[in-house]
């Protein structure tokens, strides 16, 4: 896969980016906003790994911008330092996919980084051809889509696997820790990570999927399917 490393620190890019190349990935630096913007649009980046705090525009503006262009899908894992929880949760609640607190383990990234793009890149041979419905809401798991009757609908990689989890078990209640367990079996988020995730693809869907509360045990997906 082909990596941006988006960071001004020397050091990060030098072990980080050394630990992606050791893993098989191609790595390509950038150290400000201006220069990750301009990598992305060049294309061919399969994951960006964003620091929230860049010397120009702030990490945070950099992910609203991509999130807003042609590139909207692209996985993005944020490298925010402890104090930013606030910020963190906004980076997700913009379309992050997911997050490293500072200091981190190089390897943990990489493992993350490895995740993000498999399930970015490709359907499982099971899922080729497959489409799943509910309501006006189709799931084409080859092409990686999701529509709402004709209308193409931009998830970010983890709003998708979300939705792929509810629409695989359609008005079975599903907890936060369930949710946890398959999207990051690692465990190493918070119940809030997964309320902001729910609320952007609630926000993207609108009125054309019910996801509902469950109070003190999770959330199903209602409705009907016709």
């Amino acid at each position: 896969m082909h990596v941006l490393l988006v960071d001004d620190d020397d050091d990060v890019q030098h072990i980080l980016g050394h630990y992606l190349e050791q893993d098989g990935h191609s790595v390509t630096a950038a150290r400000t906003g201006a220069a990750a913007l301009a990598g992305v649009a060049a294309g061919g980046v399969d994951v960006a790994v964003l620091d929230l705090t860049l010397p120009d525009l702030d990490g945070l503006e950099v992910l609203r911008r991509i999130r807003s262009g042609p590139q909207a899908d692209l996985p993005i894992l944020l490298l925010t330092a402890r104090g930013e929880e606030p910020d963190r949760l906004l980076g997700l609640g913009l379309g992050a996919d997911d997050y490293v607190v500072k200091p981190f383990s190089p390897r943990e990234i990489c493992l993350r980084v490895g995740r993000l793009g498999l399930r970015h890149g490709s359907a499982e041979p099971h899922d080729r051809g497959s489409i799943v419905s509910w309501g006006r809401v189709s799931m084409i798991r080859a092409e990686h889509r999701v529509l709402v009757g004709d209308t193409e609908i931009q998830l970010t990689p983890r709003e998708y696997d979300l939705l792929a989890i509810f629409l695989s078990r359609p008005r079975h209640v599903l907890s936060r820790a369930a949710i946890i367990q398959a999207l990051w079996p690692d465990g190493y988020v918070s119940d809030h990570v997964v309320d902001v995730h729910l609320a952007s693809l609630r926000r993207k869907l609108g009125d054309e999927l019910q996801i509902e509360s469950v109070r003190g045990v999770g959330f199903r997906l209602a409705g009907s399917e016709a």
